[in-house]
């Protein structure tokens, strides 16, 4: 999708869609949405006065345009979260969807309200998703060419649309989203540990050094959290390490380690899941897509930044050399291991590779993964909830997604609830009672942490189980844009 911005006034720009936000306090147009009325020759009253848009009900109405240069109007129901990246990136990618299959080739889109450059890049970010469609990485052969149809260029228009070098990170980021989530998306039997490390190897092409290793390498290390977890499956475990020509060059004293959860298909194992739903365990690897597809994003936009995106790949799967509840491992910093439920895995694989990414001179860290059901039951598909230590480090990640229209929400790291992962035959279990199973999850990860770390879980915000006006069913691309600011941020820091 091409992204540019225009000074022509809303309304004469020649467009086949102009995108405007209607927001709740518009019960009376007035203002510049009065004007802009005015100029459609009432055709925007006319349609709330006659029902086919309310704020209350829905999303979006498509309407003629009017008088208007542009064609059609596209009333988009402003989100109630105030101001701001995440809701200009909602809006954009409602406008988008609503759009798909249509003859829309070409939408001007008014941000209104003065929005600043991060709602404008977000923008762009939430057109692309809007356009996304999961079912082409595979094809269909029912979809027929209108029905593929979707907005080739997004033109922004009103008087604070910022200068382009801004658009173009929004551009790039969008990529990064769409890539991070069409890897979580693809099928288990597509996209396994050694696929992924192919698909990391790609980013070679832009500057960035990447390692894999493999499971005598990892044994060779003491990973032994990491490779249990994988040892019943036919596909081997691998680790993967992207490093940006900036990770080399930078201070010693300040290198920041992305962390993804990389479970390509997650049965749970000997404590096995049930069977409803089970084929969206394919999005089990959604950390690990989205720290290579924020590596790759800040690949393309400053090279300098000292990050490593490191992901390690398991396939969680019940064959006969599986790990069973009950026996003992030894992670990578010497802890023993009790594994008292094996559908907890996610968290013995980050032990093991945050470990490693300390040890390759990470003096920041954030994990990112879909980690527990507690996280969807509390905070739904919207938000997703993370744990800081210190607060302080929890508090620059909180900026970064807000800049990028992401919400997310701290959460305490109780470590007061460390005795119910106590032991009779290890250091520590992986899996403690339910109450406060999502504290405790986070609690468990910080006795393998030594540095400032942010423990991001993202099991709601992943991924969709069914379509919704922004995004289609799937994986969304979560965390990508978080993660891409945050390590921007973290180089202008240094």
């Amino acid at each position: 999708m091409r992204v540019r911005a225009d000074s022509t006034p809303p309304a004469s720009i020649a467009a086949d869609v102009l995108a405007v936000p209607i927001y709740k306090e518009d019960r009376e147009l007035s203002g510049d949405l009065a004007e802009l009325d005015a100029a459609s020759g009432g055709a925007i009253s006319r349609a709330i006065e006659w029902g086919e848009f309310n704020i209350v009900e829905h999303y979006t109405a498509l309407i003629d345009g009017g008088d208007l240069a542009a064609d059609r109007v596209l009333l988009v129901n402003g989100v109630r979260r105030g101001r701001g990246a995440w809701r200009a990136r909602r809006m954009a990618s409602t406008a988008t969807r609503r759009l798909q299959g249509r003859g829309a080739s070409r939408l001007a889109f008014w941000l209104r309200d003065g929005e600043d450059a991060d709602a404008y890049v977000a923008a762009a970010v939430g057109a692309r998703q809007g356009t996304y469609r999961p079912h082409t990485i595979y094809g269909r052969v029912r979809d027929t060419e209108a029905m593929l149809r979707s907005v080739e260029e997004l033109v922004f228009v009103g008087d604070s649309v910022p200068a382009g070098d801004d658009l173009e990170r929004g551009v790039i980021m969008a990529e990064g989203v769409e890539f991070g989530r069409t890897l979580a998306n693809r099928a288990s039997n597509d996209l396994y540990p050694e696929k992924m490390a192919d698909v990391a190897r790609e980013l070679e092409a832009d500057g960035c050094t990447v390692e894999v290793l493999d499971v005598e390498q990892m044994q060779a290390l003491g990973m032994g959290a990491l490779l249990g977890v994988g040892q019943g499956a036919t596909h081997e475990p691998r680790l993967i390490a992207i490093k940006l020509p900036g990770w080399e060059t930078a201070s010693p004293e300040r290198r920041l380690a992305i962390v993804g959860k990389g479970v390509c298909f997650d049965s749970g194992g000997i404590s096995i899941k049930p069977a409803d739903k089970m084929e969206e365990m394919k999005h089990d690897k959604s950390g690990a897509a989205a720290v290579i597809a924020a590596a790759r994003t800040v690949a393309r936009l400053n090279p300098d930044a000292p990050l490593m995106a490191v992901a390690p790949m398991v396939e969680n799967m019940p064959g006969g050399n599986a790990q069973r509840p009950g026996d003992v491992v030894k992670a990578m910093n010497g802890k023993t291991i009790e594994v008292t439920n094996t559908d907890a895995e996610g968290r013995l694989i980050l032990a093991d590779a945050l470990h490693w990414a300390e040890q390759q001179g990470a003096t920041h860290l954030v994990d990112i993964a879909t980690l527990t059901g507690a996280a969807m039951v509390a905070f739904g598909d919207l938000i997703s909830c993370y744990f800081a230590r210190p607060r302080e480090w929890g508090a620059e990640v909180a900026r970064a997604a807000d800049a990028t229209g992401e919400w997310v929400w701290e959460m305490p790291l109780a470590t007061e609830y460390r005795p119910a992962y106590d032991s009779a035959h290890a250091d520590i279990v992986n899996s403690g009672s339910r109450d406060a199973s999502l504290i405790k999850s986070a609690v468990f990860i910080a006795d393998f942490v030594t540095k400032p770390w942010v423990h991001l879980d993202i099991a709601g915000a992943a991924y969709l189980s069914a379509d919704k006006a922004t995004n289609p069913k799937g994986a969304v691309g979560t965390g990508v844009t978080t993660l891409a600011q945050l390590a921007l941020d973290f180089a202008r820091g240094s």
